[in-house]
């Protein structure tokens, strides 16, 4: 057999384990290769790992590789070893691992497209004036038209799509060229920025966060700033000064369908350079994105979290913004942490990181004190205003009506009075928790789940946050016949109650739900901007990096279902979604204000908030975290063991927790097995085991030997087992 003549190949299977094929004489495969394989009585689409010499399957049962759909490698070797070893510390199959980081098209051995040049399109004299006297008629030939920046800037069509809200087709603007109000330009993929506006000054602070970029320090940067203090014109100046280089910059988001104005802006200061990768996309032009960028034929890579794991020939940076959201964390499948293996990434590629938030994460600030990160901050705002203070309103003294408190309404009056707006937020979605009978006690359930129905007002359903089960909403009770009664609130239900407070007043709710159609988030945001007195009630969306300057209140409505979570980090997420919320209020000249409404001003927590000193409102929660050996100070795991019977869940995860306690490292301890916290999720029981250590290696050496241990029983059909470490909900 001629040397490396084996190629040894992973497949997108739950399995540990790499296959041995033999290369064909006239064909030549290397690691990061796509290969099309024989498996079973079919084909499968793998992906080359290493070359051999020589097998454990005896050659005559070595079976032959066929044809490659590629011509060479279609990763680095720098995303190979990221995968590999995200792959080793995740404890997951490298097989799901590396198929499940490229595009869908190429894991089904669709060939790679041929890229051509995109035009950019700007707006013409006659477009210009056409805008100015009216003579636009269409809407959306007006919408599109509208989302051009000024004169002689140039656009390419996925940004304007994003502009715009619209699904723009090349037809629309061909017409649109037609009528001779566009015109096309060619965009030069390594031409620098475009220059900044000139009203836009930096600050001191900006400038020195800008310097202390540089790729001759290995450690990652936290850039931690207060909210309105311009950090995202520290990452486009930073982005643009590694183009300039040459270089290419990786820009990850936590969700591009939450955040369209910064990725918009993004697009617009590099117009034509960037690829756009998210699950919203379609699937051909996902692909064609990840190819330019593959190509280096995009600079700037804006995505969530699989984006991580694009192919760039000259990388140059890689930023994180909002580093803290738990979106960067995958939570089924390979349950990896975007942040933490962009940190990763960097160290392999010798590319700076930015880890960008105005409210860290405790492992970073942690990381950041101990220096393994450098800490730069960002204290103030570019335009001299103040973070809002944050007031509580005791509702043992102030009882709610439908959720809002006196003190709550008469601040909303007197800032709407002022040509202000209101943001009200409640971290539920729908119109009440519970739908139960008074007379029997009866209460609707999911059949599948044990989860209640939530209300939907708008479309009259009954519907499952967990499952997704929905059902008609019933009027009376099925057991006794009486009217039923809608227990606990969500945001449509605080709508309908402000709706009766302030009947003159307009009102935009903002959640997943008011928000599920393609534009819809765009055409609210713009609405929000478009009007002075207003009142703007949603979820954790309101919180979500909007600038919005006519803001002047933000009321939390329920500030208290976080501070007594059994989650390990529902505390800790409660702080930063109210600082978060904080931050949308007082960015214009007038100031604001927050209020928040609790049942316990004396928590600790509570009597400690400051929304502008956010590290001092974590010091009590990281001195219980230290006492407890809880992340930062230590390290967890869960195993999740998932049966459609409850009894067979529970077995099997005592079979688990002996395996894990015969290969115990160090001080490690194994807690459970114990129903999780949602026990039945869409008629499957979930039973979990967690460990935690204080030193990284006894954990991972404990599960490392575990698994292979319990990989060597033939489990029955139907019993999953997974793997989720460091996890940001024990839930």
């Amino acid at each position: 057999m001629p040397e490396n003549g084996i190629a040894q190949v992973v497949l997108d299977r739950p399995l540990d384990r790499l296959f041995d094929y033999r290369i064909p004489d006239d064909t030549d495969l290397r690691p990061g290769q796509r290969v099309r394989v024989p498996f079973g009585r079919g084909e499968a689409i793998g992906i080359v790992v290493a070359l051999a010499n020589q097998s454990d399957v005896p050659e005559n049962k070595l079976r032959e590789a066929l044809p490659s759909p590629d011509p060479g490698p279609i990763l680095t070797p720098t995303v190979l070893e990221l995968l590999r070893f995200g792959a080793r510390y995740y404890h997951h199959p490298l097989g799901e691992a590396l198929l499940g980081a490229l595009p869908p098209g190429l894991r089904r051995g669709h060939l790679v497209p041929t890229l051509t040049p995109e035009p950019l399109w700007r707006l013409t004299p006659a477009g210009h004036t056409a805008l100015a006297e009216g003579q636009v008629r269409g809407r959306r030939q007006l919408a599109i038209l509208r989302a051009l920046p000024a004169l002689g800037a140039a656009l390419d069509r996925t940004t304007l799509s994003t502009t715009a809200a619209l699904q723009i087709t090349a037809k629309d603007l061909r017409q649109l060229e037609t009528h001779g109000w566009l015109e096309q330009t060619r965009a030069d993929p390594r031409a620098p920025a475009p220059p900044t506006s000139i009203d836009y000054t930096l600050t001191p602070e900006q400038e020195a966060a800008i310097a202390a970029v540089s790729p001759d320090d290995p450690r990652p940067m936290l850039l931690e700033g207060v909210t309105g203090s311009g950090k995202t014109e520290v990452y486009l100046r930073m982005a643009a000064d590694a183009v300039a280089r040459g270089r290419q910059v990786l820009f990850l988001i936590p969700e591009i369908a939450l955040t369209p104005q910064l990725a918009g802006r993004i697009q617009q200061r590099f117009p034509g350079q960037v690829a756009l990768l998210h699950s919203g996309l379609a699937e051909g032009e996902r692909l064609r994105a990840w190819e330019a960028a593959r190509q280096g034929e995009r600079r700037i890579v804006v995505g969530t979290r699989s984006a991580l794991f694009v192919p760039l020939p000259e990388p140059g940076l890689i930023i994180v913004d909002e580093e803290h959201d738990s979106a960067f964390k995958q939570q089924d499948g390979f349950r990896y942490s975007a942040r933490d293996l962009a940190v990763k990434r960097g160290q392999l590629e010798r590319t700076p990181v930015v880890l960008g938030s105005a409210t860290p994460t405790l492992e970073t600030l942690h990381a950041a004190r101990q220096g393994r990160y450098t800490h730069v901050h960002l204290r103030t705002r570019p335009d001299g205003t103040q973070p809002p203070g944050v007031e509580t309103i005791d509702t043992r003294v102030h009882s709610p009506d439908e959720g809002l408190t006196a003190p709550l309404l008469d601040a909303m009056q007197q800032t709407l009075a002022e040509g202000q707006q209101c943001f009200v937020l409640l971290n539920r979605r729908g119109f009440a928790r519970v739908l139960t009978c008074e007379g029997c006690g009866w209460v609707a359930d999911c059949p599948d789940c044990d989860a209640h129905l939530t209300v939907h007002a708008h479309d009259r359903r009954a519907i499952c946050h967990l499952c997704g089960h929905q059902e008609p909403r019933a009027e009376h009770c099925p057991e006794c016949g009486e009217t039923l009664a809608h227990r606990g609130r969500g945001t449509q239900r605080l709508e309908q109650a402000l709706a009766r407070h302030f009947p003159q007043t307009p009102i935009i709710r903002l959640d997943r739900d008011s928000v599920r159609h393609k534009g819809a988030l765009e055409a609210a945001l713009d609405r929000i901007r478009q009007l002075d007195a207003a009142i703007v009630v949603g979820t954790q969306m309101l919180a979500k990096g909007h600038d919005f300057p006519r803001v002047g209140l933000v009321g939390v409505v329920d500030v208290d279902q976080g501070l007594f979570s059994v989650d390990l980090r529902a505390t800790e997420h409660t702080l930063q979604l109210i600082v978060q919320a904080a931050g949308r209020a007082g960015r214009g000249d007038r100031g604001g204000r927050v209020l928040l409404q609790t049942g316990h001003p004396d928590h600790p927590l509570m009597r400690g908030l400051d929304a502008g000193n956010y590290p001092a409102m974590l010091e009590p929660l990281l001195a219980e975290r230290e006492a407890a050996g809880l992340p930062p100070y230590g390290h967890l795991a869960l195993v999740r063991v998932e049966a459609a019977e409850a009894a067979a869940a529970h077995r099997h995860a005592e079979t688990i927790a002996g395996h894990l306690l015969a290969t115990r490292h160090g001080d490690l301890r194994v807690l459970g097995p114990a129903p999780a916290p949602r026990h039945r999720v869409n008629r499957r029981f979930r039973e979990q085991i967690l460990l935690r250590a204080a030193e990284r290696q006894a954990l991972h050496r404990t599960l490392a030997q575990a698994r292979h241990s319990w990989q060597t029983e033939d489990l029955p059909r139907g019993v999953r087992i997974a793997i989720d470490v460091d996890p940001v909900s024990l839930a």
